[in-house]
């Protein structure tokens, strides 16, 4: 029994410390430039401010893919700057690509804001919720001996 309530206190414990850490994590920078092609992890869900230094009528095309979806958050061949966000609904592997007939572009991206995927907060409550309610019916249940 104590083993079992060492469990869940650790768990409970755990899943609390994870807020602040997390907390932490969101409030470094995200940002880099691609000028061909590159893949780079995104820490978080957010808004991706995506920006190229294209001149006018500049001829290129710019992908951004997600693997994880398996579709691509922006697949064009702008005329001229781009300048745009992008919703960014969970952490993960990303992959950006552009392709430039003439002139050399590059794409720069930045994280605006950022916050926790809903999954993940969903993974976290449940898990520091249930192992709360157990191990407050087992303390419960040993209070009532």
């Amino acid at each position: 029994m104590r083993l079992i309530k060492a469990f869940l206190l650790a768990l409970l414990l755990f899943t609390l410390l994870s807020f602040p850490l997390q907390e932490k994590a969101l409030r470094t920078s995200t940002s880099g430039i691609v000028s061909q092609e590159r893949g780079f992890v995104l820490p978080s869900a957010g808004v991706l401010r995506v920006t190229t230094n294209a001149g006018k009528g500049a001829n290129y095309s710019v992908s951004f893919y997600d693997p994880e979806d398996n579709r691509f958050l922006i697949n064009e061949t702008p005329k001229g700057q781009l300048n745009g966000y992008l919703k960014i609904e969970h952490a993960g592997y990303y992959f950006a690509q552009v392709t430039s007939y003439y002139a050399p572009v590059t794409l720069a991206y930045r994280m605006t804001s950022k916050y926790p995927s809903k999954r993940i907060l969903e993974i976290k409550y449940f898990i520091g919720g249930t192992s709360a309610i157990l191990l407050a019916l087992l303390l419960f249940r040993e209070v009532r001996r």
